[in-house]
């Protein structure tokens, strides 16, 4: 007898009978009883029971995403985390289990499914969001977990991450020292934490030095949404001369958005992106950036988080790791007055 026999006779679905063996989380009373029926009349038990009660591990690494399956590929950072990360857990003999939701709700049945069932021993949250629910809920569940980000204070959770927040500062003071009183931004998702992170020091730098922070627009970091980003800010009365971009594959996508204006990268309009992606340099003109180590960051993640497991506790580590800014032709030259 299986899970799926016990569903076919209650009439429900196999993640509805897990739900019931696990304290019946958003089922009714009654059909945590019909489940309860149809698993006596065919002498069914779980076997997540006994792995319970062995306490075995699954070996295995949760990472839920709340984002559109086809955006993985168009972001530079998944892959080469993934790729670090990967190097570690299978070093130890971990699987990494990758599930795309649609929602919070999905996101939050995922989380107690996975928790309930042993089916991973601890999830990475990424994508980090306002008053994210994920803290609450790995609390709630008692789940391990490492934090992809810089979290709330009061979140006692292991944590890595790049501090940028001096090499934007730097690039932006750079473009004013020479001239530049009129800087744009193409941001990310205003529902991530890093997006808005990006902007706000974009904005604090310029409102320091009393310029304008009104040349905005969001990109989603994908290419179309850097294009038409692009094409809002300079089809304002007075554009901007430079542009920092939320990530290099917007700044690649607004640099021929720029050039197809008649405008020349690196003279007429800077540009400068972050994360450092191995083509930056290969751009016409090659793309200045942010750079960060987005494979050495997932190898870190991943030995933080199988040594919290080996201890059998996860210390509320914060560790940061450098970025730096690699300045190319797209910087430009000082603005034509």
């Amino acid at each position: 007898m299986t899970a799926q026999d016990v569903a076919d006779l209650a009439g429900v679905s196999r993640n509805a009978v897990s739900r019931a063996f696990n304290g019946g989380y958003r089922l009714r009373a009654s059909t945590v009883e019909r489940i309860m029926d149809a698993a006596d009349q065919l002498g069914w038990r779980p076997n997540m029971a006994a792995r319970a009660i062995k306490g075995s591990p699954a070996h295995a690494i949760g990472f839920i995403l709340k984002r559109e399956p086809d955006l993985l590929g168009a972001d530079p950072f998944f892959p080469l985390f993934l790729a670090g990360l990967e190097r570690v857990l299978s070093e130890q003999a971990y699987a990494l289990t990758i599930r795309f939701v649609s929602d919070e709700t999905e996101e939050e049945l995922c989380y107690r499914d996975w928790r309930a069932e042993r089916t991973v021993d601890a999830f990475i949250v990424a994508d980090l969001r306002d008053d994210d629910p994920r803290f609450g809920l790995l609390d709630e569940i008692g789940a391990s977990a490492i934090v992809i980000g810089d979290p709330p204070g009061e979140v006692e959770l292991p944590a890595v991450f790049h501090d940028s927040d001096e090499s934007i500062r730097d690039a932006i003071d750079g473009w004013i020292a020479r001239g530049h009183t009129r800087i744009g931004h193409v941001m990310g998702d205003p529902a991530l934490e890093h997006a808005r992170r990006r902007r706000n020091i974009w904005a604090g730098v310029l409102e320091r030095h009393g310029l304008r922070s009104d040349l905005l627009a969001v990109g989603g970091f994908t290419e179309l949404g850097a294009e038409d980003a692009t094409r809002e800010i300079l089809a304002v009365a007075e554009p901007p001369t430079a542009v920092f971009y939320a990530n290099d594959v917007m700044a690649a996508a607004g640099m021929r958005t720029i050039a197809e204006a008649g405008l020349r990268v690196g003279e007429q309009v800077a540009v400068f992106g972050f994360d450092g992606i191995p083509l930056a340099p290969y751009l016409a003109p090659p793309l200045a950036t942010i750079a960060c180590d987005y494979v050495e960051l997932g190898e870190i993640a991943g030995r933080m988080l199988l040594a919290g497991l080996e201890a059998e506790t996860v210390a509320p580590v914060q560790r940061t790791l450098p970025a730096r800014f690699v300045q190319r032709a797209s910087y430009g030259i000082d603005p034509q007055r």
